[in-house]
């Protein structure tokens, strides 16, 4: 992991490979971010030629002799009435990207000292922009093919006391990135197995993680017949992964449920083989939760957390689970399987019925990458929200304003439920196919009871088609630092 440290003066850096200086936008014009006169002689021609007008995350790099540092790096931040802390962490993400991309090791970058944000909130974007970008997988390339990561970033007018965040911030990082490799990697490596090998490594940790693993005979003898009838066409067994984290009095419990299908076919409802390269992502609900439950064992939080993680494969086999037919949940509740494609909502409703029943949740939040229509409703930077308690959307929502995460209610219409009735069974696993999303979380809302609950639909956020800004690879990890904000939050009111 990248190291980031405090320089309290300019006079006083270190030589580097790089200096980044910001830049806001005035009438579309660079204007330095900062007060240091002596430096125009770095960068008065390109902005005399109108080479570089700081537009958000706009770089120019050139090269100074006779200083500490070899390059210059102008770093564009945009209009300083528009600068956030999101704009904070895109624009350090662009500049990390840009000095990955030349194989610079280090870099010193002057902080903005003439933005209208709080200096807390645009330090914390810096850093957390860099440690967010700073990551790469290529475990399967040849080593010289390998990316370049950056070693040290000093912060040019921050002084230790200004950055008592860094050790939090590296280590949720951390969690991002392990989200991001169980996501990225070979399904065939990414086995309920593994899974449950991860969470077990946890425990190492912190004496207050102890995790549990239900077999595929516990499954049996608990009647989770949906999680069963799912992984029942796989080479694999299904498992029900139980991590605690245990801080705190049980009287608040939170409990998060990741959905952990590390293959999805589509089972007999086959997905086009155009939809089927990026399904080893399906496990993405489970890889957050187990990003979240690692940064909270080493936060050492006051709280009581579970996280539930139905994994199974969803496999075309002679066994496998067939549309039409009906099979009773851990609930008691029957479903006909319409379409085995809509498994997820399966798997879940099992785990959320567990969770009510066995853990005694103070609330319930689920995540997963659920359905593709969600992506059509929100595009692929958004991820669907729905809930059945107003005190818990507002907390969500506020994790999410100061993550950057994106989330977006949507309704749960219950005239739509009529759609998920069935002739033979308590209920069908599909609608009419409009209002997908809708559908999918009205379907786990059967599940959950009278508890606080919510359901992040993030197939549209967990993987994108192209990296973007801080999230370098198609996983994006996104849901780890979603929950650890929400789960702070919790920690300080109590």
């Amino acid at each position: 992991m990248m190291k980031i440290v405090g320089c309290k003066s300019f006079s006083n850096r270190k030589s580097s490979d790089c200096l980044i200086l910001p830049f806001f936008q005035q009438e579309k014009k660079a204007v330095p971010a900062f007060s240091q006169k002596k430096l125009e002689g770095f960068f008065s021609k390109p902005l005399t030629l109108g080479d570089f007008t700081a537009k958000t995350a706009e770089i120019l790099l050139f090269y100074e002799n006779g200083q500490k540092e070899e390059r210059v790096l102008l770093l564009g931040l945009g209009k300083a009435s528009e600068f956030t802390q999101e704009v904070a962490r895109t624009t350090a993400a662009a500049a990390c990207l840009a000095l990955r991309n030349k194989k610079i090791k280090s870099a010193s970058y002057l902080i903005p000292e003439l933005a209208l944000i709080p200096k807390k909130d645009f330090l914390r974007g810096i850093t957390e922009g860099l440690f967010l970008s700073n990551y790469a997988f290529d475990k399967f390339k040849v080593e010289d093919q390998r990316s370049s990561l950056l070693s040290v970033v000093s912060l040019i007018g921050a002084e230790p006391k200004d950055l008592p965040f860094l050790a939090h911030d590296q280590i949720v990082a951390e969690g991002v990135h392990m989200s991001r490799d169980l996501v990225n990697d070979n399904a065939d490596n990414i086995t309920p197995q593994k899974l449950a090998e991860v969470a077990k490594s946890l425990e190492k940790l912190s004496s207050k993680i102890k995790v549990r693993i239900l077999h595929k005979k516990d499954l049996q003898k608990e009647k989770m017949g949906l999680l069963l009838a799912v992984g029942q066409g796989a080479s694999v067994d299904p498992l029900l992964i139980i991590v605690e984290y245990r801080a705190s009095s049980p009287s608040d419990h939170t409990v998060l449920v990741g959905k952990g299908l590390t293959y999805d076919t589509g089972g007999l409802s086959l997905k086009p083989s155009t939809s089927m390269d990026t399904m080893k992502s399906d496990m993405a609900g489970a890889a957050a939760v187990l990003g979240t439950m690692r940064v909270l064992a080493l936060l050492d939080l006051p709280l009581c957390v579970t996280g539930v993680i139905p994994a199974t494969e969803n496999a075309i086999g002679s066994r496998s689970y067939k549309p039409g037919d009906v099979h009773r949940s851990y609930l008691g509740k029957t479903v006909e399987v319409m379409n085995t494609d809509a498994e997820g909502r399966l798997v879940l409703a099992d785990a959320l019925a567990y969770s009510v029943k066995k853990l005694k949740p103070s609330r319930i939040i689920d995540i997963a990458t659920l359905t593709g229509a969600v992506s059509i409703a929100l595009g692929e930077e958004i991820a669907g929200l729905f809930s059945n308690e107003e005190s818990l959307v507002k907390k969500i929502e506020e994790a999410s304003g100061r993550t950057g995460e994106l989330l977006w209610r949507l309704p749960l219409h219950g005239d739509y439920s009529e759609q998920l009735k069935s002739d033979i069974a308590d209920l069908k696993n599909i609608g009419n196919g409009k209002g997908g999303s809708i559908l999918g979380a009205l379907f786990l809302k059967e599940f959950v009871e009278k508890i606080p609950w919510a359901h992040i639909d993030f197939g549209s956020s967990a993987w994108l088609a192209k990296p973007k800004g801080y999230y370098t690879t198609h996983a994006t990890g996104v849901g780890v630092r979603l929950f650890v904000e929400f789960l702070e939050s919790i920690s300080q009111k109590k």
